[in-house]
């Protein structure tokens, strides 16, 4: 099992994962979707910001894969702006929908803060989940997480209550 800079070698076990989500109906997280072999160039542009929009948050973009298998995808953003600081925060996750309460999610962000801690200059970081989403906030709580306030955020015109974590790194 590692944590690894997205590989073609497991591109179709990826895009097996975003149908998996579509098929259940998933809208507590998401893969980033890209189902082109422009989703490398766009990874490393996430990385370094290239081609990005004024004021974008550089993020690191890693995938936990084992024997062959795409198993989830964890996105560290370098940095928090206004919106990130009320949902977002540094670090977002998926799991494949047909590993989900295996212990990947827990097993993902912890491999995540270490590769945080030793690439970034954080002390700690802010991640976030919607306050229903009862295995994420197991999951960031397994690491450490404190939950500092829920707040409301509205997105797609609706109001969703959001907890927000602080890990120590």
């Amino acid at each position: 099992m590692e944590l690894i800079i997205p590989s073609r070698d497991y591109y179709v076990s990826y895009l097996k994962a975003i149908h998996e989500y579509n098929l259940h109906g998933v809208r507590t997280g998401s893969f980033l979707g890209m189902e082109s072999w422009n989703f490398y160039e766009l990874v490393e542009n996430y990385r370094t910001g290239k081609n990005m929009p004024d004021n974008f948050i550089c993020r690191t973009v890693l995938w936990l894969v084992d024997n062959g298998e795409f198993i989830g995808e964890i996105m560290i953003r370098h940095g928090l702006d206004t919106a990130l600081k009320r949902i977002g925060g540094h670090i977002g996750y998926a799991v494949k929908y047909s590993h989900w309460n295996k212990g990947y999610g827990t097993l993902m962000l912890s491999m995540a803060l270490t590769f945080a801690g030793e690439n970034f200059d954080f002390q700690r970081v802010l991640v976030t989940c919607n306050d229903d989403n009862y295995g994420s906030a197991r999951v960031i709580e397994k690491n450490g997480g404190v939950l500092q306030d829920k707040v409301i955020n509205v997105i797609n015109g609706k109001e969703r209550l959001t907890r927000r974590y602080w890990i120590e790194l």
